[in-house]
């Protein structure tokens, strides 16, 4: 298995690969995605086991209960200082039990981390290794397709079986190319598959689980107290379903999240990459951004603190090393660290606690162990974004589409899990069409044009082609409908 930085000398192409490693016979990951969490949120109940999060503070018993500004231009006004994000932590063994005794139990990365900007960037680095976008893209309605590869047009091309769940619109698989035509489209299924699947030991080598809304963790726009018990639960379901299939023994999952959520972490993350954005033309850091939790576990997976430097390019990485696939030609995954030298071919290790049962969490270390540092970063230092590779083997720009504001979000709210934002005004309906009336509006700033009541996708990009303006929030503040506003206000 890899160790350390991965230099890989195999050519290769995007569509194919070349030369296969050797990896684990009959192996399967499954890699679960939720939302919206930093390491120092989400796990501050890992301190007594040598994890490097902030353990100084009343504990929040219950999640807050509302979402936070977290999208790109949020988290560079973070990273710049001027914007004081969600300072708060949950009490990780009664907030996720379940999430706790897996970590402690299993393999922690208490140093990984996506990118510094939101949702689709997060998962596509997730899923290939490369992002086109630092915004997200209209979840219903049209949407921009990439023809960039993915851990599973590799798996396709190798003949390694694979299966995506995304969640009930198609989320995220729908914006490749690939994923949405022949044969790939045999794989995708709907999540609520994911289960029966399981238990009737069919699922293949590669997994990517998504969750519905309502179940991904991502803090809700209207009020619901369960949402993160709803995701936790439905993941604790899904393992057990995998246990009930016969499949524990051979099966490596990673749970992980898309990106920050808004939240604060006291540890900073290499600036390997920079995006450039309208205050920024020489660029700023974008990954790493903050700290995202993942926990690598299952009936060979070691026990303990991996403390090593890893994104979410490196999930690919490990699967391509645990699989023995070849490389994907996208340096940033050719390139990672894999986290397969986790895995000990030899262990059998113990089931974890069945679905609904109490869980009693195991006895921190004694003397609790000292974080220690992670080895030097290796990678990328400053260095621009660069073009995406494509299965085609052409290019798409490095992305630079983010709205990054002159001024910071609004404060967030305080008070832990205190109430939620006010419901949306009435007049909004009449304003936005009825799928984005709960947004927030950080959200709403960067919505489509055709988001607009009465505006379709067509009309969209003809005022965009005319006014310059592709989102809400570009639109309220073009100089020209500035200009008309304050003419016919006269002055």
């Amino acid at each position: 298995m890899a160790s350390g930085r991965r230099r890989s000398t195999r050519s290769s192409t995007a569509a194919t690969g070349s030369t296969r490693s050797a990896g684990l016979s009959g192996h399967r990951v499954v890699v679960f995605l939720q939302e919206n969490k930093t390491t120092d949120f989400y796990f501050a109940g890992l301190a007594p086991w040598g994890a490097a999060v902030r353990h100084d503070r009343p504990l929040l018993s219950a999640p807050p209960n509302f979402d936070q500004p977290h999208d790109r231009s949020a988290w560079v006004h973070y990273k710049s200082g001027d914007y004081p994000a969600f300072d708060v932590q949950v009490d990780t063994d009664t907030v996720i039990p379940f999430y706790a005794w897996l970590a402690k139990q299993h393999t922690f990365c208490d140093h990984h981390f996506a990118l510094g900007s939101n949702s689709t960037s997060g998962h596509m680095l997730a899923v290939g290794g490369q992002t086109p976008t630092l915004k997200n893209p209209p979840f219903v309605g049209a949407h921009p397709v990439w023809n960039l590869p993915t851990v599973f047009s590799l798996a396709q091309s190798a003949g390694v079986s694979w299966a995506a769940f995304p969640d009930n619109d198609g989320y995220p698989t729908k914006y490749y190319t690939h994923l949405t035509t022949s044969p790939a489209t045999d794989n995708i299924h709907p999540p609520s598959q994911f289960i029966p699947m399981a238990k009737a030991g069919t699922l293949p080598q590669i997994c990517y689980v998504w969750s519905p809304g309502g179940f991904d963790e991502h803090p809700p726009a209207t009020s619901n107290p369960n949402y993160v018990k709803n995701g936790h639960d439905l993941i604790w379901q899904r393992v057990q379903a995998v246990i009930d299939g016969g499949g524990w023994s051979d099966t490596t999952f990673i749970l992980t999240w898309d990106d920050w959520g808004g939240y604060t972490d006291s540890v900073a993350t290499p600036d390997s990459e920079t995006a450039v954005d309208s205050l920024h033309p020489g660029g700023f850091q974008v990954i790493g951004g903050s700290r995202i939790p993942l926990i690598m576990f299952g009936g060979k997976v070691k026990q303990g603190i991996d403390n090593r430097w890893h994104s979410h390019a490196s999930i690919v990485t490990t699967i391509i090393d645990l699989l023995g696939l070849p490389a994907i030609g996208i340096e940033r995954v050719d390139q990672a660290i894999s986290m397969a030298d986790r895995i000990d071919a030899t262990l059998s290790r113990p089931l974890p606690p069945a679905f609904g049962l109490s869980i009693s969490q195991p006895d921190p270390p004694n003397p609790a162990p000292v974080p220690q540092d992670p080895p030097a970063w290796t990678g990328a230092s400053g260095q621009p974004l660069p073009d995406l590779v494509t299965l085609d083997g052409s290019t798409v720009p490095a992305p630079a589409d983010a709205t990054v504001h002159p001024k910071p979000p609004t404060p967030p709210a305080t008070g832990g899990g205190g109430p939620p934002p006010s419901p949306p005004p009435p007049y909004l309906s009449a304003l936005v069409d009825k799928a984005w009336v709960n947004k927030t509006p950080a959200e709403l700033a960067d919505a489509p044009l055709s988001a607009l009541k009465g505006i379709s996708a067509a009309k969209a990009d003809a005022l965009g082609n005319a006014l310059g303006a592709t989102t809400i929030g570009e639109l309220a503040t073009n100089k020209y409908l500035l200009a008309a506003q304050t003419v016919t206000r006269g002055h």
